[in-house]
């Protein structure tokens, strides 16, 4: 349910002011499809933590069949992937699985997801474009919710 409650990108143009207008908060952008299962469990940790990250970041869903624009520039190809930026800056974050321009798998719980943005806050305040995760998620085997 929380993709209902969560706000959503309509156009790219949507998109490009969401990442534009913020200018002290981390914006995460959820792109992938309402009817994805990850896209449901993720939503709903989104949703759960939305009120405590709410000063330090904001949260937007986007759908990639609805708005293509960005599927290739970011490499969309995943079912879920989250994307984090900083005063129009894009936000790496180290996970430990080669990938650090996107999270694109899930995460255990509401509490590791919030530590991973809190990181990614604290990190992009002090002008770093590259932070390394509170967890290691190099071991597939932990990260397989299917």
């Amino acid at each position: 349910m929380g993709s209902v409650f969560l706000p959503h990108l309509k156009t790219g143009w949507h998109v490009d002011q969401a990442i534009l207008s913020e200018d002290d908060r981390i914006v995460v952008i959820r792109f992938g499809r309402d009817t994805d299962r990850q896209c449901m469990l993720m939503d709903e940790f989104l949703y759960n933590i939305s009120t405590k990250i709410s000063q330090f970041a904001v949260v937007y869903l986007c759908d990639i069949d609805q708005v293509p624009d960005f599927n290739e520039m970011y490499e969309l190809y995943d079912p879920m992937t989250i994307m984090f930026f900083y005063r129009n800056k894009h936000m790496m974050c180290d996970f430990g699985t080669g990938n650090n321009n996107k999270l694109n798998f899930l995460v255990g719980d509401k509490q590791e997801l919030l530590d991973i943005i809190e990181t990614i806050y604290r990190g992009a305040i002090k002008g770093k474009g590259l932070v390394v995760s509170p967890k290691d998620y190099s071991y597939t085997s932990k990260r397989n919710f299917n």
